[in-house]
């Protein structure tokens, strides 16, 4: 967002303020980092001070953001009162927390920020035993990060295969396969009920009973826009922060970007929508107002022992999936409409080359939807 109202505007008044350090890093790269022997300070790409000179910025890190005074276009930190002309809300997603009882509850971390990987990298010791909450695209992340990196997960989810709001049962089948061979244990099907202190361990028991001993344990079970000070300020908020198709909210002067924004098209995570948006943000707030143009938004799943990209169907869209191609490699499939359109798509192994190609047709179709 940043980089987009320099490019556009080498003589904008910018001020980031960040509630951490306001280094500049890959928060994707969170689930993979062990994998790659990655300390936190390691996957830092640019520090705060280079990308304050680089971008000719105000930094102002270490502080919360109070309220909005939307009347005086003020915002009221805990470093003191900001006046702004435009303000851009980049709040991200809050992790949920599911109700857990037990004297270790407190125990199970979400890794969403640099601080959270730094604390939980911290504390884990070789070979310790992670007990991961979520067997969805952040847990199963973990799941195959972990293994490979020499720990021991034990992976626990209500679904019964993994990726289960984005994949067929069979290609989260194979997704199960393929990380039980690298030392995954699963609970799928069951809920984690109970944490309790075992000494320096944790005893994680399930719905059904079973108790699983963990050293350490990770919640995985997905972020919910954060809304509040939106709310609290008498913005338009529903799943997320309200904008229309420039990014701007129910107040003309305040934009939201990212995953406290709920767009036209609903919640759209992930890092190629953010940079869409900010393309249409950053020249909207200076005077040109831009639609936000939307890329065909598909995902590679950081799973190295079982590769997967998909491209999830359209919040809403009635269909099916249909597999139209599988081996012992890999498996394909579409998912198609009642109209037969294609609208989204998962593929494993060799099939991932088609990535590009698939994006490109269902770029087309949408493009010649909007303009019929």
């Amino acid at each position: 967002m940043l980089r987009e109202l320099r490019r556009l505007s080498p003589e904008a008044e910018l001020t980031l303020i960040a509630h951490d350090y306001g280094h500049f890093y890959s928060k994707p790269a969170l689930s993979t980092a062990l994998g790659k022997e990655k300390t936190a300070s390691g996957l830092i790409t640019m520090r705060a001070e280079k990308m304050a000179a680089q971008l000719r910025l105000e930094i102002r890190a270490g502080r919360l953001v109070e309220a909005i005074d939307r009347h005086g276009k003020v915002l009221l930190t805990t470093g003191g009162p900001l006046p702004y002309d435009a303000l851009v809300l980049a709040l991200g997603g809050e992790p949920i927390r599911p109700p857990i009882q037990g004297d270790a509850a407190d125990r199970a971390v979400s890794i969403n920020h640099l601080e959270d990987y730094a604390a939980f990298r911290d504390q884990l010791q070789p070979g310790a035993r992670v007990a991961i909450m979520g067997a969805g695209l952040v847990g199963s992340e973990f799941s195959n990060d972990l293994s490979i990196s020499g720990y021991k997960p034990t992976t626990v989810d209500m679904q019964t295969h993994p990726l289960a709001q984005l994949v067929p049962s069979e290609v989260g089948d194979l997704l199960r396969d393929c990380l039980t061979k690298e030392g995954v244990v699963w609970h799928l099907g069951r809920t984690v009920v109970a944490m309790n202190r075992a000494g320096a361990a944790t005893t994680v028991t399930l719905d059904d009973g079973t108790q699983i001993e963990a050293d350490n344990v990770i919640s995985a079970v997905g972020l919910r826009p954060r809304t509040q000070l939106a709310k609290e300020a008498g913005l338009e908020v529903n799943r997320g922060i309200k904008v229309d198709e420039t990014g701007r909210t129910s107040d003309p002067y305040i934009y939201a970007i990212g995953d406290c924004a709920e767009y036209t098209i609903g919640l759209a995570a992930y890092v190629s929508p953010i940079m869409a948006v900010a393309r249409a943000i950053a020249p909207s707030i200076l005077g040109t107002p831009t639609k936000i143009s939307f890329p065909t938004l598909s995902v590679q799943v950081k799973t190295t022992t079982c590769p997967i990209v998909l491209l999830p169907a359209p919040r809403d869209t009635v269909g099916e999936w249909v597999k139209v191609d599988g081996n012992a490699d890999g498996i394909k499939y579409l998912f198609h409409d009642t109209c037969g359109a294609t609208r989204g798509y998962v593929l494993t192994g060799p099939f991932c080359e088609e990535r590009m190609d698939l994006d490109r047709s269902l770029s087309t179709l949408n493009e010649e939807k909007v303009t019929a």
